[in-house]
């Protein structure tokens, strides 16, 4: 049986699906997740290969219900009243509903696209929505006829007849069905052309060879979404700036764990590029082990020496960071007098973290402490540094230093004369130094933390779904930094719903090749209620008020 080519519902059918559906995406397991691998979704055959965005959601409701389950009571009613806007918008008031009407028919995953302008007079991205088509007979018989209030004008383009579809709410689309698999739906019709042409074997996204080999490097078989960007266009396009890092594209997997979110991504640079991760590399991360389970947040790098080096030339992205590493390094040079890539960057060998710990609790008004801990390639050279650290705090800043030991390892701390001021560094191993600011600082890492950020559940996870050799982390506990703010040298964090119910964000990165990273993050959320049915609409109350 072949559809007829003039489908009705395609607003229904695809944005109904995709942001309707109710939920979170099925808990795999952990075990699932790096034992697998992530396929491009299917719908990206149709998907010119010069949009700008690509989301795919899957169409399995109990998926779903699973992301409703997460957060707070605050940032579950945004969700849901998000949820019902776009149902009723799309849905509701073209008479259908989810389940009797679109599940019976549609495939696995629906895919969401942005295109570029079809012309500088056109003042939006052309979206493109395409609905696989599982059951070809089921849809006929929903499509065989448009609802009450939608009016369709028909026209042909290469053999495909298309459908200019007007729904009840005012909106015009273009519409077409392909090969009885797919259901496409566009906001103009330009977007509906470029996609037949990639079904009919022009460029599509599928056919990239730097998208596809980026999903290589994703695990999860199965995803509530999946997404792509090309950074530089859709930046210049959608925000009106490129600001941005010098990344070409972007893909990501998500999926929902009990306690919060669990992505996948992958970046890549374009063929211009210079391959700036060469000198980076994997290893055997020892910083939760360096640094104390009462850490707000830390970062860091195994290979030190090329991420500066790669910071201090990406002038972009340091236009949109609030610390640059040029700060940094004025900021070391004023307060202590040591310059960074001459006294301290030649002995650094590889990782390197730096943590930012709560105020000390015999002085909570105090500002946040920080630690430094780092591998070193040349002792010697390490401990000439430290020692002009102490002729300049001493001579400079008449600061008192104090040299000592810990477990038969060497220890300084340097106060000033004047209080609410304390430094210290030393050596927590013949290879692995610190620093710190703080005047508890020494004692919650020296000689090793008494209960380490291991011992974060949070940061376990993130330990959990990440490959043991890495080239670095970055770990935000959100509600710790919110109880220190204002004590703690960072901005404030947004104020609203879905922010709030953070917990806190993991983020681990690792060298696929001198060209590619992959990253694997982890958001913490609150696990809050049990997932009850979305508020129905006044058209179905009223439709059951009938039958009633």
């Amino acid at each position: 049986m072949v559809l007829k080519q003039r489908p009705p519902l395609l607003v229904t059918v695809s944005t109904a699906v995709l942001l309707v559906l109710g939920g979170a995406a099925a808990y795999l397991g952990i075990s699932q997740r790096l034992s697998a691998k992530a396929q491009p979704p299917a719908g990206m055959a149709l998907v010119p290969s010069d949009a700008l965005v690509a989301l795919t959601l899957t169409t399995d409701e109990s998926q779903w219900n699973r992301l409703r389950q997460l957060g707070t009571p605050e940032s579950q009613k945004v969700l849901d009243q998000w949820l019902v806007t776009w149902r009723d918008r799309i849905l509701s008031a073209n008479g259908y509903r989810f389940r009797p009407d679109i599940q019976p028919w549609v495939g696995e995953q629906i895919t969401v696209a942005f295109l570029p302008k079809a012309s500088a007079n056109e003042d939006k991205a052309e979206l493109v929505l395409v609905v696989p088509i599982a059951d070809p007979v089921k849809a006929q018989e929903l499509m065989a006829e448009p609802q009450e209030g939608i009016t369709w004008v028909g026209r042909d383009y290469k053999g495909v007849g298309i459908q200019s579809v007007e729904t009840a709410t005012g909106e015009t689309f273009e519409s077409a069905v392909l090969a009885t698999k797919w259901l496409v739906l566009t906001s103009g019709e330009k977007g509906i052309e470029a996609v037949i042409d990639s079904f009919e074997g022009g460029a599509a996204m599928l056919d990239d060879d730097a998208y596809r080999q980026a999903f290589k490097h994703l695990t999860t078989p199965t995803s509530l979404a999946q997404l792509y960007v090309n950074l530089p266009v859709a930046a210049e396009t959608l925000a009106g700036s490129n600001a941005l890092p010098d990344i070409n594209g972007l893909v990501a997997a998500v999926n929902p764990l009990p306690n919060g979110l669990d992505i996948e991504a992958s970046t890549w640079l374009g063929p211009e590029d210079q391959p700036v991760y060469v000198d980076m590399a994997n290893t055997r991360s020892l910083t939760p082990q360096w640094l104390p389970e009462s850490t707000v947040m830390m970062m860091s790098t195994s290979s030190i020496g090329p991420l500066w080096q790669a910071l201090n030339e990406a002038e972009r992205l340091n236009a949109v960071l609030p610390i640059t590493s040029g700060s940094l390094a004025k900021g070391l040079k004023t307060q202590t007098g040591l310059d960074f890539e001459n006294d301290v960057l030649p002995w650094l060998s590889g990782e390197m973290a730096f943590g930012l710990l709560p105020p000390a609790a015999e002085s909570p008004t105090s500002i946040g402490q920080l630690a430094l801990v780092a591998e070193v390639a040349d002792r010697e050279a390490a401990e000439a540094t430290w020692s002009q650290l102490d002729e300049v705090m001493a001579n400079r800043f008449r600061f008192d230093v104090k040299p000592s030991e810990v477990e038969s390892q060497p220890v300084t701390q340097l106060v000033s004369h004047y209080g609410g001021i304390a430094m210290g560094y030393g050596w927590l191993g013949a290879d692995v130094t610190f620093f710190g600011v703080g005047t508890t600082v020494v004692d919650a890492i020296a000689p090793r933390p008494e209960t380490s950020l291991k011992a974060n559940q949070a940061f376990q996870t993130l330990l959990d779904i990440s490959p043991q050799d890495n080239a670095g982390y970055f770990f935000m506990d959100v509600n710790g930094l919110n109880n220190f703010q204002g004590s703690l040298p960072f901005p404030k964090l947004p104020e609203n719903p879905l922010m709030s119910a953070i917990k806190s964000i993991g983020v681990t990165t690792r060298v696929q090749d001198e060209r590619r990273l992959s990253y694997d993050i982890f958001i913490e959320l609150p696990k809050g209620r049990r997932v009850t049915p979305l508020p129905s609409s006044n058209s179905e109350n009223e439709s059951q008020d009938e039958a009633s």
